[in-house]
């Protein structure tokens, strides 16, 4: 892997670390960047949100709720979508509207806004007013069938849009948000227009959630929404988020963006993806205990579940590497694969291979299909230039999905191998890593440790800073976890005083080619260690080169 080392001056210390960071980000205002406003104090129009269209879907909101008029909340089974639900339905039920939530189902439904689950939605319920939240954005004909169905349509998304908008009474819309952000703010603003008064951290627990969850930029008003939504978590009453919490053995206390991307969002993720995201949103709205412990040991069960399901799918594709090699893109399908997990799958073959990764589920005629990318390729809309091949497709630069018949998949591949031959360089094919600063032993420290963490909250668009460090002299090699997935490494440098303890997580495997005596080059993340009330300081490793 090629080290892309953004500053070549050694910091000696602490201070000097902290500016270094600071240039690294190419930070316009830093101030404002330590100090985010507060999400009640950002507008409309800082987050590219039409005011016109938020004042006409708050009018008939209001409208709604005077005449006791039915609201359907349609929302999106991943951890944004069931999140976005949790905030409109819990911001309109306390204004006393009549309003319920809906899911589709991934399998019975397909995604977002649909004919299919519109079919269910109207066979037992009758609403006046239909809410996507999270989708709904390129839903052209459904949204049709609902304006000619004499019901009205807000749509709220942050999904990329294409040329014409869906028919709709409104849209409210943003690209620099998540979905459930973008509800957060139809939600605040309905509430204001309703005279009612909101507390400091109203909604941000589950605005914070979705906002980590979906790896939006946590930049800008994202950062303000992971910020002070984390600072919400750690002292949310909400029973679901204690109980899942409990349930993946986190500390409430010491949340972080990594404790909602690797505890709290993949359980939610989970429903959606082998069960029924409605179980999700109940654990989030519920006020029972003994309810909120059930419901996150079936969000748990199902997790554990997908986590399996993952594992054996994923080494199904992995014989399939030679297929790829000469390949800018990675293209894997089989009627095996459970389209809820096809994203996951995605993901780990783009992380490990570093190339733009689709991977296809088939079942009954239909390849349901999910991508991820690299930076510098905008896969949905690559994938959009095959159009007319597909049944649907929609998504983010990085992210994306689409439907196909079975009988075009062959056809649509080799389409998009050649798309990736003629659009992807090779250079962004090379994998690297931004190496924030190189530093000396001696900064190996609990104050070292504050001042980047003093970033966070860390994700997408403020990634943690891997360090360097240069020479490791290797003590001792072990492995770690089920069938030796894990590498500790236990190493010290040129000052020959404490030993570091250094962790590489799925990479075992590198134990047989690093011996005892060996000198190492090593980047990685800091953070601390504590085990039976002892702090240590140890090293996350993202890259390891043999000397």
């Amino acid at each position: 892997m090629n080290w892309n080392i953004l500053d070549s001056t050694i910091p000696r210390n602490a201070a000097e670390l902290k500016e270094i960071l600071l240039k690294n980000l190419n930070l316009v205002d830093s101030k404002r960047f330590f100090s985010p406003p507060h999400p009640q104090d950002i507008s409309l129009q800082e987050v590219d949100i039409d005011q016109t269209q938020v004042e006409i879907a708050v009018k008939r909101i209001l409208q709604a709720k005077e005449k006791q008029e039915e609201i359907v909340i349609f929302g999106d089974y991943d951890a944004d979508g069931v999140c976005s639900t949790a905030i409109l339905w819990q911001a309109l039920y306390d204004l006393d509207c009549k309003v319920i939530p809906f899911f589709p189902h991934r399998d019975k439904h397909g995604y977002g806004l649909s004919d299919k689950a519109l079919d269910d939605l109207l066979e037992n319920n009758k609403p006046a007013l239909i809410i996507p939240v999270d989708n709904g954005i390129v839903a052209h004909q459904p949204a049709q069938r609902v304006a000619d169905g004499g019901i009205d349509l807000i749509i709220t998304d942050h999904h990329q849009p294409e040329d014409k908008l869906p028919t709709a009474t409104a849209v409210v819309h943003s690209t620099k948000l998540c979905g459930a952000t973008v509800a957060w703010m139809l939600a605040r603003e309905v509430t204001k227009a309703a005279d009612v008064e909101m507390s400091k951290f109203w909604q941000l627990d589950l605005a914070a959630i979705a906002t980590i969850a979906d790896q939006v930029p946590l930049r800008g008003a994202n950062r303000s929404f992971a910020k002070y939504g984390l600072e919400a978590l750690r002292i949310s009453q909400r029973l679901g988020v204690k109980a899942l919490l409990a349930q993946s053995k986190q500390d409430q206390k010491t949340i972080t963006s990594q404790t909602v991307g690797f505890g709290i969002a993949p359980r939610i993720n989970a429903m959606g993806r082998l069960g029924h995201s409605l179980d999700a949103l109940r654990l989030l709205l519920t006020k029972n205990k003994i309810r909120s412990e059930k419901l996150a040991k079936v969000l748990g069960e199902t997790n554990a579940q997908r986590q399996e399901m993952t594992y054996e799918m994923y080494g199904h594709a992995l014989a399939q590497s030679d297929d790829w090699k000469d390949e800018h893109i990675i293209i894997v399908q089989s009627a095996d694969y459970h389209e809820g997990v096809v994203g996951l799958m995605a993901g780990r073959l783009m992380d490990r291979f570093y190339k733009p990764a689709i991977v296809i589920s088939i079942g009954d005629g239909i390849g349901k299909a999910s991508a991820r990318s690299i930076a510098g390729v905008n896969i949905v809309e690559m994938i959009r230039e095959v159009r007319d091949d597909l049944l649907e497709v929609g998504g983010h630069p990085m992210a994306a999905g689409f439907g196909v018949e079975e009988k075009k998949i062959e056809q649509v591949i080799e389409r998009l191998k050649k798309l990736a031959k003629e659009k992807i360089d090779k250079e962004l094919l090379k994998p690297s890593i931004d190496i924030a600063a190189v530093i000396p032993f001696k900064l190996i420290n609990e104050k070292t440790v504050q001042t980047i963490w003093d970033f966070a909250p860390f994700g997408q668009g403020n990634r943690e800073p891997i360090i360097a460090l240069k020479g490791v002299e290797v003590l001792q090699v072990l492995t770690m976890g089920a069938d030796n997935q894990h590498l500790k490494i236990v190493g010290q440098g040129d000052d020959g005083v404490t030993p570091i303890n250094f962790l590489f997580w799925r990479r075992g495997s590198l134990a047989e080619k690093i011996d005892t005596g060996n000198k190492i080059d090593v980047a990685g993340v800091l953070e601390i260690n504590e085990w039976r009330g002892r702090k240590s300081v140890q090293i996350r490793v993202k890259d390891i080169a043999l000397l």
